[in-house]
Formats: structure tokens, C-alpha cells, sequence
């Protein structure tokens, strides 16, 4: 059995700490976010420091306020901030920004609406308007964890899905949608490849 731990300068940051809900001191969640984005890769940092500012635990200026106090790794805590997003609403959300970040697309809208008077309103994870392409990022609990499905059957989650890509394809500013899996996030050659046949330009 293996154990490792990353010891943070503290030289004037001393320890910030509040108590949890089970008692146990614990460090607050933008000292944790600035130290993980100071020692970890973007994929493993970006989703952290998104979800802390999806939650409002933090704002970017506060983030980057704690950054600057690091001793060691404040570029790297930087440029990873500077990605951070309250709009990504998931996990695998994030990581699919870093890749777009890895491939160089062109910087998509997110959580972009599309609505029509009298009808529907889809908003989609991710929007390359001036390639026409809709991505999203969809994981196989959308359609078995009973929770998601909210008393639903996998099929009818399957049908409103169908149902609710019909209606974004039928808006003319709309030429593809792209769906991504958790494994294609693990595999940017394999993102690379469904952008690109989808029109959007890649390194």
C-alpha cells in the first residue's frame, strides 16, 4: 500500500479551515481549488475550479486574489483559472473545454438557448456559431441512473433526447450536432476526428 500527499507553500498563507457538516476541520474550497490548479493538469484542475464558481463558493477575482499568494506554481494556478467557467454543468463539461482548449477550436458559446415563440426552448452544452455545430457531452447515467431519469424508462429518455435533437436540428443556423462520451474526452484524437467531419478547424 502506497500513500502520497502535496505539500503546499505556506509562508504567508497560513492554513484556512472551516468545520464540516461531520465535524472534521476541512480547507475551504478556493484554498483547495488554487492549490489543486498549482499541482494538478487542467483536466483534473478545470472541473474543480468550475464547479466552485457554478456553486458560488468564489468568484474569479477572489480566486485569483488567493493565487497570487502561492510560492510556487502561480503561473500554472493562473492560466488555469483564467479557463475557469460558472457555466459548465458538469464535470465532463469541463473536461471537454479543455480539449477544445488542446485541439485550438474556435471558442464556443455555452449553455447557448434555442428557442421559438410557442414552442420549446433547447439549450445545448456548447455552440460553434460560425460553423454552424452543436456539441454535447452526453455519459450513460443520462439514461440508467434513476435519479436522471426522474421516474422515466431508459426508452423514454431516449425518446425525448431524439425528440429535443429534432427540434435543434431544425433551426437553419444549425448544420450538425456532435455527441461526445465520457470516453471520447479521454481520447482527443478521437474529438479531433468528429469536429473536423464536422466542419470545425482543429490543430
Amino acid at each position: 500500500m502506497t500513500a502520497w500527499f502535496v505539500r503546499h507553500g505556506v509562508a504567508d498563507r497560513p492554513p484556512e479551515t472551516i468545520r464540516s457538516a461531520l465535524g472534521p476541520l476541512v480547507t475551504t474550497a478556493v484554498r483547495a481549488a488554487v492549490d489543486i490548479a498549482a499541482s494538478r493538469t487542467l483536466v483534473a484542475v478545470l472541473p474543480v475550479i468550475d464547479h466552485v464558481l457554478r456553486a458560488g463558493s468564489a468568484t474569479p477575482e477572489y480566486l485569483a486574489d488567493e493565487s497570487k499568494r502561492l510560492r510556487k506554481g502561480e503561473l500554472k494556478a493562473t492560466a488555469a483559472l483564467a479557463m475557469g467557467s460558472a457555466l459548465s454543468g458538469s464535470p465532463a463539461e469541463s473536461i471537454c473545454r479543455v480539449r477544445f482548449r488542446q485541439l485550438r477550436t474556435p471558442e464556443p458559446v455555452q449553455q447557448h438557448a434555442f428557442a421559438r415563440h410557442g414552442e420549446r426552448t433547447a439549450t445545448v452544452d456548447f455552440w460553434f456559431p460560425d460553423q454552424g455545430v452543436v456539441v454535447e457531452v452526453d455519459g450513460r447515467a443520462k439514461y440508467e441512473d434513476a435519479a436522471m431519469l426522474d421516474r422515466r424508462t431508459t426508452a423514454d429518455a431516449h425518446w425525448q433526447e431524439k425528440r429535443r435533437e429534432d427540434f435543434i436540428r431544425s433551426f437553419p443556423e444549425v448544420r450538425a450536432v456532435v455527441r461526445l462520451s465520457w470516453s471520447d474526452l479521454m481520447d482527443p484524437d478521437r474529438i479531433r476526428a468528429a469536429l473536423v467531419r464536422a466542419g470545425i478547424p482543429c490543430r
